[in-house]
């Protein structure tokens, strides 16, 4: 054996042997170096064999598993430079044993754990300096990788905790109300009372913008503090703010007539000083408010008519506040039946007040109940309305939707190039509007849904992968669909460990819609899955069980869908 082995797991993967590093072209599969991956983090560097099996081909009979096992151990053994590199102890892999092994990764762990017991802080600010990024960031589809990934970044968090950098953990956690409160009470101490005004509006942002919440109570508290501390009384803006912080801490503790009261004064504030954004806010805790008690139609339909006959950056204020609820009515355990009288209803109000972001909304509605349907003609007329209307009203959300749903009417026709052309037009259009986090990622997923052949989908889920990845927040409802057809685009190309990572990603998002589309979308996936595993019977067996559930909620293009595909496997 050679006498020193050294590994990186931390920002990329490496291995050096007697001070020379193993080049990448080394390794001749990538499963050889998964394997030394996995026993790389491994506590102690020792996994079973049948761990290992599980956990790189849980999709292959065992046989097949263990052949592949073999053969990625042998060419492990061939990129490490000694037969000896991975020991066979029984049933157990061991990687490097009776030599010396350094993992960045245990030392790391190792020199965290110390420094958190000691509670020095300097000694934890030296500790979190040798963190140098996420481990194995290549490897992010890799379930395996998850679980040692998430502990050494929150050990990595917890440091800098300890040490007081506050700056550095918002640059990699923004919605940290902790460290924005000791920042605004360093602003507080050294009288810089605008700062610390400024940092809780920073807060209440990033936690709208990235978690859909508002402040703690704590931190709302001192906000106020702030505010008292100044010679000017507070400003309307900032009344609101408040209002609807208290509101939003109400909600979060269930007191739903405390958070109505206070959404409620909030509104009426910011009514009456023209406030398009805090109306905005005000109406989507009124909403959650009235999803709880399931009276969102009867909320909705009210604040619908209020708000047509305002000024235009009041209604599309509420409008947009009230988006991801309306999908959540078509998409709901029940299915869209009944969208079209509620859709006929709202246009009837839109009409007789003479506004076309109301029609624009009224129409939208009805292209969307009759594109799932599967009316695709009466869907286009509508989409073609909602269009128009938008875009006299300067409406860019309801541009963008109808546009983005004007092009899955087209792939269902098989008509992919004016499908990506509709999209093309509605790209920008999402990028500019208030609501951009909901809306280009729907554009995402309908790209997979539109890509022409195995080489642009998958170009097309990069593009979405890449969006999520680096945006500063993405709605999860409204990124369901591009997880659905990530997932199935992966399966049919065999990445299962991507496909089944967006999968995961959709099953943990459909708890928000318990029943649904989404849950015949999901095993639709599935079948997919054990379809690219080869496991034909169970693949057909979860399209037969996805084209029912589809039956019962009225959706004839996907049952037919996974009709189809059950009779092919």
């Amino acid at each position: 054996m050679p006498a020193t082995c050294q590994v990186r797991v931390l920002g990329g993967f490496g291995v050096t042997v007697d001070g020379s590093p193993v080049p990448s072209h080394a390794w001749r599969s990538r499963r050889a170096a998964d394997v030394v991956k996995l026993l790389a983090i491994e506590t102690g560097h020792r996994l079973h064999r049948e761990q290992v099996m599980e956990l790189l081909w849980p999709d292959l009979p065992v046989d097949a598993a263990g052949a592949n096992l073999r053969k990625a151990v042998h060419y492990a053994r061939r990129a490490l430079g000694d037969p000896g590199a991975i020991a066979v102890e029984g049933q157990v892999l061991a990687l490097w044993p009776g030599g010396c092994l350094d993992c960045d990764l245990e030392r790391f762990n190792r020199t965290a754990d110390a420094a958190l017991a000691s509670g020095d802080p300097r000694a934890c600010a030296t500790a979190a300096a040798a963190y140098g990024a996420d481990v194995l960031p290549d490897d992010r589809y890799e379930w395996w990788a998850e679980e040692p990934r998430a502990k050494a970044r929150n050990r990595y968090l917890a440091l800098l905790r300890a040490a007081g950098d506050w700056t550095r953990l918002l640059e990699l956690d923004a919605t940290d109300e902790e460290a924005h409160r000791a920042i605004m009470r360093r602003h507080l101490a050294a009288g810089r009372r605008r700062e610390a005004l400024r940092q809780f509006e920073r807060l209440r942002d990033a936690l709208r913008e990235l978690v859909g919440v508002g402040p703690d109570g704590e931190t709302v508290a001192l906000y106020e503090t702030a505010l008292a501390e100044g010679t000017e009384p507070p400003s309307v803006r900032q009344t609101v703010a408040v209002t609807l912080a208290n509101g939003l801490v109400a909600w979060g503790r269930r007191n739903v007539e405390e958070a109505e009261r206070l959404a409620r004064r909030a509104r009426a504030l910011a009514v009456d000083a023209g406030l398009g954004h805090e109306l905005g806010e005000a109406s989507k805790l009124l909403a959650l408010v009235a999803y709880a008690r399931g009276t969102w139609h009867e909320q909705f339909r009210h604040e619908f008519a209020d708000s047509v006959r305002r000024s235009a950056s009041l209604e599309g204020a509420v409008f947009d506040a009230h988006l991801c609820f309306q999908e959540f009515y078509l998409y709901g355990p029940e299915g869209h039946e009944g969208a079209e009288s509620f859709g006929r209803d709202l246009l009837g109000i839109a009409t007789s007040a003479g506004s076309a972001a109301g029609r624009a909304l009224a129409h939208l509605l009805l292209g969307e109940f009759a594109l799932l349907s599967g009316h695709l003609d009466e869907a286009t007329t509508h989409l073609q309305q909602s269009l128009a209307d938008a875009e006299r009203a300067g409406c860019l959300s309801a541009q963008s939707i109808s546009l983005e749903r004007a092009a899955e009417a087209h792939v269902r026709r098989g008509d992919r190039t004016l499908a990506g052309a509709l999209l093309d037009r509605a790209m920008p259009l999402a990028r500019a509007a208030g609501i951009r986090s909901h809306l280009v990622i729907r554009l995402h997923g309908l790209r997979v849904l539109a890509a022409d052949g195995p080489v642009e989908t998958l170009a097309a889920v990069r593009d979405g992968e890449r969006l999520i990845a680096e945006a500063a927040h993405v709605c999860d409802p409204c990124s369901m669909a591009f997880r659905i057809e990530a997932a199935r685009a992966c399966a049919r190309v065999n990445d299962l460990s991507r496909a089944r990572w967006h999968l995961a990603e959709a099953e943990r998002i459909s708890g928000l819609w318990q029943g649904g589309p989404w849950s015949a979308a999901l095993w639709e996936v599935r079948a997919e899955l054990r379809k690219a595993a080869g496991q034909a019977a169970l693949a057909a067996a979860l399209f037969l069980e996805a084209a029912e559930l589809y039956r019962t909620l009225h959706r004839p293009i996907e049952e037919n869908r996974c009709r189809a595909a059950a009779m092919v496997v």
